[in-house]
């Protein structure tokens, strides 16, 4: 166990110095090759653990995701488009609530390079509805 969070501690420095946005993609394998341990092993460690930071309590899957490249080369992880996203529509108009279209031109505008339909996805994953069932009439 205190292998597998040191590599984790080592590879997202930058998130437990900073904030979620510097979460950087990591997948099982990273922390494998930094601990000599089999993927296997790896999942059995992190899976139910938490670990609380400066910035709150995760749990230690959280740290594992994919990458998307970002507009300047660089790769950025899911998890920080999706917390992107959800912002965007917590603080979209209520009344006029944004497409999937337009999220997607704001994270560009952002930096994010992301396909519609992949946003889409994310959205859906995130338990997110539509742009026409979050409209409220005031």
């Amino acid at each position: 166990m205190i292998m597998v969070m040191t590599a984790i501690i080592q590879k997202q420095r930058s998130f437990f110095l900073n904030d979620v946005t510097e979460l950087k993609p990591m997948i099982y394998k990273d922390v494998s090759e930094a601990t000599g341990l089999d993927i296997s092993t790896i999942c059995r460690v992190v899976n139910d653990k938490y670990v609380h930071t400066s910035n709150g309590t995760f749990e230690l899957k959280f740290f594992f995701s994919e990458s998307l490249p970002s507009l300047d080369g660089d790769f950025i992880s899911t998890t920080v488009i999706k917390d992107k996203v959800k912002y965007l529509i917590a603080n979209e108009p209520k009344n006029k609530p944004y497409s999937d279209d337009k999220i997607k031109q704001l994270l560009m505008e952002d930096g994010f390079n992301i396909a519609r339909r992949t946003l889409t996805k994310y959205r859906e994953g995130l338990k997110i509805p539509v742009a026409r069932l979050r409209k409220e009439i005031t």
